[in-house]
C-alpha cells in the first residue's frame, strides 16, 4: 500500500515470562536505557505498555478461568495515547503483571503498526536489528525509531556502500532513540 494506514498489518503471537517483565519494570524505575534485540521483541514490549494501559483504564476485559486475553489491533494505540499520555511504561507493565509470580508466562496477540511522524515509543531506548527490505513494515518501525526518515535513507545508503548484508541474515546494527545515549557514551 502507498498509505500504510491502509496496510492490514498481520498479527504476531507473543510470550513473556513474568520475572523478565519484572526485571524489566525494576529497570524502568531505576531509570535504566532498555535495549531490545530484534523489531518482534520491540513490538512486544510497546504493546505490552500499550495492554497495561488498557487495564489501567479499565479497558481489558476481565479474567475468564484464570485467564486474561491480550490482544493490541493495529491502531489500538491512537486514542489510548490521546486520552492519557501520561502513564509511565513501569506502570503500564507493572499492571500487567501484578499479583502474577515470576515462574508465570503472559501471552497474546498483537498487530500494533509503527509508523514514522505519528508513533512515540513508550519502553524501547535502544535496538538491535538487521537491515530491513525497504519497503517493508520492519522498515516503517526502524524509522520511527530514529525520528527521521532521512536518516534511514542515509544510514542504509552507507551500509550498501561498505558491503553490508540485508535481510533476516545480514548484519546486525544498533541503533539509539534520539536524544538517548548509550551508558559508555555517557559521562
Amino acid at each position: 500500500s502507498r498509505d500504510a494506514r491502509e496496510h492490514p498489518m498481520h498479527a504476531e503471537h507473543f510470550f513473556v515470562s513474568v520475572g523478565e517483565l519484572r526485571r524489566i519494570v525494576d529497570s524502568l524505575e531505576r531509570g535504566k536505557p532498555l535495549l531490545v534485540v530484534g523489531t518482534t521483541s520491540t513490538r512486544t514490549l510497546e504493546s505490552l505498555y500499550w495492554l497495561g494501559a488498557k487495564l489501567l483504564r479499565g479497558l481489558l476485559p476481565p479474567n475468564s478461568n484464570g485467564i486474561r486475553r491480550l490482544e493490541l489491533g493495529q491502531f489500538d494505540w491512537i486514542p489510548l495515547s490521546v486520552a492519557d499520555p501520561s502513564i509511565s511504561p513501569a506502570s503500564a507493565l507493572g499492571a500487567l503483571i501484578d499479583g502474577l509470580r515470576d515462574d508465570e508466562i503472559i501471552g497474546g496477540r498483537t498487530s500494533l503498526m509503527i509508523t514514522p511522524n505519528s508513533y512515540k515509543f513508550k519502553v524501547i531506548d535502544h535496538l538491535i536489528t538487521n537491515f530491513h527490505a525497504p519497503d517493508s513494515t520492519l522498515m516503517l518501525l526502524v524509522s520511527a525509531f530514529l525520528g527521521k526518515q532521512s536518516n534511514v535513507a542515509r544510514i542504509y545508503e552507507t551500509a550498501q556502500k561498505r558491503g553490508y548484508r540485508f535481510l533476516s541474515y545480514g548484519d546486525a546494527c544498533l541503533f539509539s532513540r534520539p536524544g538517548i545515549k548509550l551508558p559508555s557514551d555517557r559521562q
